[in-house]
């Protein structure tokens, strides 16, 4: 039985996709041999990298289990499958190739399923604050605390702190099919929000997972992702259409268009701009009035830009 509270004694595997990381990798190990409390096996897998990420892994002196698996690249969707079903824990800590966990990590997440089992909770994921350190030398904190239902709330926003914090039941991970290999943006999203369709959500308040950003995040690549996230917004609708209502559906599709816009704005990509602006209108003429009316003006801007260089 799924939160069974007779699971005192619960076993990890750490799922690491990993491609192209040889710069960071031996570091993400290091984070999780640190650990005080050691998971029971971790899997790396090799999403076609032509560095030698791989020889790292498989150099590495762990303290646990560590098998390295490879595969063609395929997005890392597909990556963290492959370890999901290959894993036989209970529970699988997610951790990408180039970020780094605090050393109670595991600990304190673990040592809240147990305490929120005991007290009946059915329980399918557990995240935990996250610490961004951006390569200009800046920093972000994702705090957002959850602890319940919280399936509303992914219309809103991806309320996960990171998928590198996450530490999710296995078996209700591969009853929902894993993540969706179609996507290579959004597709933790998607996956965070079927769990939260009938399981709790929790969150330890610590800072315990550090995510480096580099040159290849959304901002500085948001034309490689963008037509993700716009099949993203065809696969949430088609799935939960009819639990909307139709100002939650407006909302939902131009708030995530408006995150790409945004980002193509940032990079003076003007006729992108257009583009995306162009999409929301079609979807409801609440674009122009959305988010205090901005996305409105970085479309205006991006009109005379793209005019003064026609001219």
């Amino acid at each position: 039985m799924l939160n069974d509270a007779a699971q005192s004694l619960c076993s990890v595997c750490v799922v690491i996709p990993m491609y192209n990381a040889v710069g960071s990798i031996q570091q993400t190990l290091e984070s999780v041999s640190h650990q005080t409390r050691l998971p029971d096996n971790v899997i790396v897998i090799d999403d076609g990298s032509s560095d030698q990420g791989p020889q790292v892994v498989q150099n590495y002196p762990a303290s646990f289990p560590l098998t390295l698996l490879q595969q063609a690249n395929a997005g890392p969707a597909s990556a963290r499958n492959k370890g999901i079903l290959h894993a036989k824990e209970t529970f699988i800590a997610f951790l990408d190739a180039d970020d780094e966990w605090h050393p109670q990590k595991l600990e304190k997440q673990l040592a809240l399923y147990e305490e929120l089992t005991r007290r009946g909770r059915r329980v399918g994921l557990i995240d935990c604050y996250q610490i961004s350190e951006f390569s200009d030398g800046t920093r972000q904190l994702e705090d957002r605390r959850k602890g319940g239902l919280h399936f509303v709330d992914f219309i809103h926003e991806n309320v996960i702190n990171g998928t590198s914090g996450v530490l999710a039941v296995r078996e209700v991970v591969v009853a929902l099919g894993g993540f969706d290999q179609t996507l290579r943006f959004a597709e933790d999203r998607l996956l965070w929000t079927r769990i939260a369709e009938h399981w709790e959500i929790h969150t330890v308040p610590q800072i315990l997972h550090r995510r480096w950003v580099n040159s290849g995040n959304i901002t500085a690549q948001p034309q490689k992702y963008y037509p993700h996230k716009v099949k993203f917004i065809e696969l949430y609708l088609a799935r939960y259409d009819k639990k909307l209502t139709k100002q939650a559906r407006i909302d939902f599709v131009l708030a995530n268009h408006v995150e790409f816009l945004n980002a193509f704005s940032r990079r003076g990509e003007h006729l992108q701009v257009i583009e995306v602006f162009r999409r929301m209108l079609e979807h409801s003429w609440q674009a122009l009035i959305f988010s205090n009316g901005k996305p409105t003006l970085r479309y205006l801007y991006a009109r005379v830009k793209t005019l003064h260089k026609t001219s």
